[in-house]
């Protein structure tokens, strides 16, 4: 039976991306597509919503929704007995390096020597890794290759486990991923089992503070406030000399999860930016290490 539905680009600031999807989603749209940002900046994100009776009043309610957290739409109609044939045309593969690349398991890219391919089923409201904030994990990740192989690694908010699947591919020993959403780690796993990376990774549905064990590597892509929440239990979970990852924090909220850090005694070694996002990278190593040119680049 073909249905139709009505078909939402909603755009604001990065502020209130989140907010924004929550909104899409609490009207009816099965799952949420992140796109780049536009010349101006702007975050676009796309949803589709059952064009049913209750249209016309959930329009009006969804500008109300919307505007409380700065965004707007457009949005129009089709007819498409799968919309989820028409949410995975805007997935594309995405090369994080020359030797790295995430597709989703739909899309084709040619093999070659040496090549790391990370294969992803996102689901309908988890990324394959275009977000600014997973892309430049995910760039930290193939930089940070060497010290990955052989090693313990902690993945925190694991979402798809483009990053958990990633470390393995790189060489890690051991790997979990935890995410307290079950959806998350039903993606997962199914992640993970479609990368054959099973006897490497363990997904978990575990909060943070029930994981034993600590890790030479830890990523954790989630909000600026919880990241400065997690400071002390993120820190105590990382081994000496290790590396903490941090991302999904936007410019402007930098210095409080920077200073988070620096009081858990933690030493700033690089950072990356994209857009409104930053990523910062720590290490607990004794002597503190000066910011130079080398603590900030562009991802």
């Amino acid at each position: 039976m073909i249905k139709t539905w009505f078909e939402i680009e909603a755009r604001g600031h990065a502020r209130g991306a989140e907010s924004a999807a929550a909104v899409l989603i609490a009207f009816g749209s099965p799952g949420i597509l992140e796109l780049e940002e536009d010349k101006d900046g702007e975050k676009i994100i796309k949803a589709y919503i059952p064009a049913d009776t209750s249209l016309n009043k959930n329009r009006m309610l969804l500008r109300q929704g919307l505007k409380k957290f700065g965004w707007t739409y457009t949005g129009g109609f089709f007819e498409n007995a799968d919309w989820l044939t028409k949410w995975k045309e805007h997935i594309k593969p995405i090369r994080i390096s020359h030797r790295l690349t995430i597709k989703p398991t739909w899309k084709r890219v040619a093999q070659q020597s040496g090549r790391i391919i990370v294969e992803i089923d996102p689901g309908m409201a988890f990324g394959t890794g275009s977000h600014a904030s997973t892309a430049m994990c995910l760039r930290a990740a193939d930089k940070l290759s060497r010290e990955i192989q052989g090693k313990r690694v902690l993945d925190v908010g694991t979402g798809s486990a483009a990053l958990a699947i990633t470390a393995a591919k790189l060489g890690a020993r051991k790997v979990v991923g935890l995410d307290i959403d079950p959806e998350a780690v039903k993606v997962a796993r199914k992640n993970v089992k479609l990368n054959n990376v099973g006897k490497n990774i363990s997904i978990t549905g575990r909060p943070l503070e029930k994981i034993k064990g600590d890790y030479f590597i830890i990523f954790a892509n989630i909000i600026a406030e919880e990241l400065v929440k997690i400071a002390p239990l993120l820190t105590e979970r990382l081994q000496h000399n290790g590396f903490l990852i941090l991302s999904g924090i936007l410019k402007e909220r930098v210095q409080d999860v920077r200073i988070a850090y620096r009081r858990e005694g933690l030493n700033p070694f690089k950072a990356y930016t994209k857009g409104e996002w930053a990523c910062l990278i720590f290490r607990k190593t004794p002597l503190l290490r000066r910011e130079g040119s080398r603590f900030c680049s562009k991802a």
